[in-house]
């Protein structure tokens, strides 16, 4: 199976926090502060797709339901 080509939010966020959490001084506090920018944004997003899907999924459930409450509106079919 191929690899994913692009990383998850999830994969982006991790490396963001090992920036943000550096002790050994690879990262300056510009780096830091930057990564915590961009994590910030991206649980944003994150969470913007999650309530998009909660939305989604409500909307399909209540379209089922709205056709289930159509169909037993219905009259019986004519008998021959």
């Amino acid at each position: 199976m191929p690899r994913e080509r692009h990383l998850t939010i999830e994969e982006k966020r991790d490396w963001l926090a090992d920036i943000f959490r550096d002790v050994s001084g690879d990262y300056s506090q510009a780096d830091k502060f930057k990564a915590m920018t961009e994590d910030t944004r991206l649980a944003q997003l994150q969470e913007e797709q999650q309530q998009a899907a909660a939305a989604a999924a409500t909307a399909t459930t209540n379209h089922h339901h709205a056709h289930s409450l159509l169909a037993d509106a219905l009259p019986p079919p004519m008998l021959p």
